[in-house]
């Protein structure tokens, strides 16, 4: 009988490390799956900002923390790695944006219609979907999104010289 005691305490005993292994491996990958989705949410999408006319062309384009500037049609990009403090501005002004609402986001100015600026769009696309803003007139976005286009050109323009 004290053998089977003996038996059944030390069956209970590993039994129970197990459990706590699994339960502690089962917490990880949780913590592992909700840190990835908070960096799903903390990361920009892809992010293409274009503004051409007859005789001007450009585009901007951020992908995996690098920014994409080409400035003629048919030009390969010329690229630079985003420094951390522009991102994170670039990023703290995307999070204030409704993406569902861009497409009907309205110009200020329609002064590509004779000409008079370049027509613009923005457009993000994330895993999913893309989300891309009605046209506007280049230097004169909606104010929705004029912060993050102004900023967007800035850092383009700083990495560009």
């Amino acid at each position: 009988m004290k053998l089977f005691a003996l038996v059944f305490s030390m069956m209970s005993f590993f039994t129970s490390c197990k459990c706590k292994d699994a339960t502690i491996q089962d917490e990880e990958k949780i913590v592992n799956t909700e840190s990835n989705l908070e960096n799903q949410i903390l990361n920009l999408p892809v992010v293409v900002y274009q503004e051409t006319t007859r005789g001007m062309y450009r585009k901007i384009s951020i992908n995996e923390g690098k920014i994409f500037v080409v400035t003629a049609h048919g030009a390969k990009p010329a690229f630079w790695e985003l420094k951390k403090e522009d991102y994170k501005k670039l990023l703290d002004l995307y999070q204030k944006i409704d993406l569902n609402g861009l497409s009907s986001l309205k110009d200020p100015t329609q002064k590509r219609f004779y000409d008079g600026a370049p027509i613009a769009t923005l457009s993000f696309t994330n895993e999913k979907d893309t989300y891309t803003s009605s046209e506007f007139d280049g230097g004169f976005p909606p104010k929705e999104i004029e912060a993050f286009v102004n900023e967007l050109i800035v850092v383009a323009e700083k990495l560009n010289k």
